[in-house]
């Protein structure tokens, strides 16, 4: 098995040294003979291979694929192999009553070999960590600014797609959302939470409803969101909805997901272009908020980018990091006891209203 260099020469020193003393006392050393293998791969020879040759292809940072990208070609063998019935029939289980169970199964990938391959491309290769630049506050109001100044002129269809934009980075920020998450934004919940006009403790609010799963969730989740109406710093949460509302209203929709097309489509590309398009304006007219050496399509990103800048100026701001937790939804199995909350894709105001005030103290300190 390929190993580092000192350790394959330590090793073979100890095999001389082991040979050499057991020549003196005429005993033949007892190593195994290494060979011959059966004519067959049952270590995972093929997939190694496969990996190598993935490797190869030249990607967005780099002339070679990161090791993050080539391991999903053996996670793609073994869950293949596991639903086989040569996977089944091999599968071994040690430990009962659902409490520590290992399974032992023959995976040829999961061979001591495979394992000393995949640690050697790890050690040679490295990892390239991107992670998208997170967007500031200064960052959000230029932009925003941006696109109002384009509202200003814009015809309807061109204001429809001006709502989205803004209604989409607007939510992103202030709900610290993924960027997949915004588009399962439900339209028909957006339209009836924003009508109501919701208040507690004198702060006006609206809630973002969001059908689907959720990192660290179970089950289909229909996950409320309360968002101050506009926040210390003055992004108005509640104009922007009622822009998008507005938009689909005048495409004669009221159902369906609120940045989907017509057909139900989300056009993620899109909405990532249109809006790194506009952070690059914002670079030429302030250079002070994006520094001109900042490479904006490559160190921006809607996936990440708006949830990395809302965290860390609710941070700078002072929010508890208790609030941070809750508005970023994430949990420990020592908080939940074990269990992860469970809600049916169904109306839940009622299960959230005695924590709004601290779900809000995230958005409002924006």
């Amino acid at each position: 098995m390929g190993r580092e260099t000192a350790t394959v020469g330590s090793t073979l020193r100890a095999v001389q040294q082991t040979i050499k003393a057991l020549q003196q006392v005429h005993l033949t050393p007892p190593f195994p003979p290494l060979g011959p293998y059966s004519v067959k791969d049952s270590f995972g020879y093929a997939i190694a291979m496969a990996i190598i040759i993935k490797s190869r292809s030249a990607r967005r940072y780099a002339n070679y694929q990161q090791f993050e990208s080539i391991r999903k070609l053996r996670a793609g063998f073994s869950n293949v192999f596991m639903a086989s019935v040569l996977g089944n029939e091999s599968l071994c289980t040690m430990g009962g009553n659902n409490k520590g169970k290992q399974f032992i199964n023959n995976c040829p990938t999961n061979s001591p070999w495979f394992e000393q391959f995949a640690r050697g491309c790890l050690s040679r290769m490295g990892q390239i960590v991107k992670q998208d630049r997170a967007v500031s506050l200064d960052l959000m109001h230029a932009f925003l600014g941006l696109v109002d100044q384009e509202w200003a002129t814009a015809n309807a269809k061109e204001r429809a797609d001006l709502a989205a934009i803004g209604a989409y980075a607007t939510f992103a920020f202030c709900g610290s959302f993924r960027g997949l998450e915004v588009f399962l934004v439900d339209l028909h919940g957006l339209i009836k939470y924003t009508e109501e006009r919701l208040k507690v403790e004198g702060k006006e609010f609206i809630i973002i409803p969001l059908l689907g799963r959720f990192k660290n969730e179970l089950g289909d989740q229909y996950h409320l969101t309360p968002l101050i109406a506009e926040t210390q710093s003055g992004i108005k949460v509640r104009v922007w909805a009622e822009r998008l509302i507005e938009a689909r209203q005048s495409e004669r929709r009221t159902h369906g997901l609120a940045f989907g097309s017509a057909d139900g489509t989300c056009k993620y590309g899109w909405f990532e272009r249109e809006i790194l398009e506009r952070f690059q304006v914002v670079q030429q007219k302030h250079p002070d908020i994006i520094p001109a050496d900042v490479q904006v399509l490559e160190d921006y990103g809607v996936s990440r980018s708006f949830r990395r800048g809302a965290t860390s100026e609710a941070r700078a701001r002072g929010v508890k990091p208790a609030d941070i937790d809750i508005a970023n939804r994430w949990r420990s199995f020592k908080d939940a006891r074990g269990h992860r909350p469970r809600l049916a894709m169904r109306d839940h105001y009622s299960d959230i209203r005695l924590v709004i005030p601290a779900l809000l103290r995230f958005s409002e300190n924006l």
